[in-house]
């Protein structure tokens, strides 16, 4: 037999690898050598296209034969046959967030409605009463000897009411008559006489004035002339004085306290003279001039009349009757 020896090991050991390295995959091949450059001068040619991917064609689906439904598809089950119970799936919840705690709602609130606003009417029927407390003042009339007789001594002070007509024009103006009727006093020359009384009336025309905001409270001007009549009597005699009172004038304020209704405190002078005369009374006894009753009297003019002088302070109501 024959023996290997190392020189015959090593050349088939050579031989055995180069076979091997020739049939290896192309992922050991060696790489092809790179293409030639183009010779010099000649103008870049584009690079060859790449052969288009095309995809391969599809194939039609393939029909299936109809296959009847199975026996009993679609019929109704028996009488008396129910379903084996399915047992339920309990759900899962996830941890929802905490709510906060409810809060009792608020209790509910009766609506009050707001009380109209108040304001003054363009056009009305202006209409009410008045009151005053009254005093006259200076002299009525002169005495032959020169001598005036004063107004204290046939009259006092007193109160009197007054009753106002008229018609509220543009909020601000109104024209309006009145009467008024003054309770008074009897004056020093009718002391100890049983009986005596004194009274005071005066009518005529008036016109009011009102400037400010006539819808709240307004500045008041009343102006008015008419005729005043002052009386005196002992219970058995009577004894008038009358005249033109030629102005009076009233300062004050208009306050309203509803759409309809005011209020108006108002201090007013007066002036005027006394020149007519009807009746006559009898002085008590022992005046210290010696006079026994008036000079003019019983019809007679007074020649020498003096001016009067008349205050007053009162407050009136008035409504606006069909005011809007």
């Amino acid at each position: 037999m024959r023996r290997f020896t190392p020189a015959v090991a090593s050349t088939v050991l050579s031989a055995l690898v180069v076979a091997l390295v020739s049939s290896a995959t192309p992922a050991f091949a060696q790489a092809p050598p790179p293409p030639p450059l183009p010779p010099a001068g000649t103008p870049n040619q584009p690079p060859p296209q790449q052969p288009q991917y095309q995809p391969p064609p599809q194939q039609p689906y393939p029909q299936q034969p109809y296959q009847p439904p199975p026996p009993g598809y679609g019929q109704q089950p028996p009488p008396g046959y129910y379903p084996p119970p399915q047992q339920q799936q309990q759900p899962y919840y996830y941890g929802q967030p905490q709510q906060p705690p409810m809060r009792e709602p608020p209790p509910p609130v009766d609506y009050v409605a707001p009380d109209p606003p108040t304001h003054a009417p363009k056009f009305s029927l202006w209409a009410g009463p008045r009151v005053s407390y009254m005093g006259f003042g200076f002299q009525f009339y002169r005495y032959a000897s020169g001598d005036s007789e004063s107004t204290g001594n046939l009259v006092g002070n007193g109160f009197g009411p007054q009753l106002d007509l008229g018609a509220r024009i543009s909020h601000r103006y109104i024209p309006y008559i009145f009467w008024e009727h003054g309770f008074l006093l009897p004056g020093h020359r009718l002391d100890g006489v049983a009986n005596t009384s004194a009274s005071t009336e005066f009518y005529g025309l008036g016109l009011r004035l009102l400037s400010g905001d006539v819808d709240t409270v307004a500045f008041l001007s009343d102006i008015s002339i008419g005729k005043r009549t002052v009386t005196v009597s002992n219970g058995t005699e009577t004894y008038k004085m009358s005249g033109l009172e030629y102005f009076r004038l009233g300062l004050g304020a208009e306050i309203r306290l509803a759409t309809l209704v005011t209020i108006e405190p108002i201090a007013s002078i007066s002036g005027g003279s006394l020149t007519d005369t009807e009746g006559t009374i009898t002085f008590a006894p022992n005046q210290g001039d010696g006079a026994t009753s008036p000079p003019f009297k019983n019809g007679k003019t007074l020649d020498a009349a003096r001016p009067y002088v008349l205050l007053s302070i009162g407050v009136g109501v008035h409504f606006d009757i069909f005011g809007k």
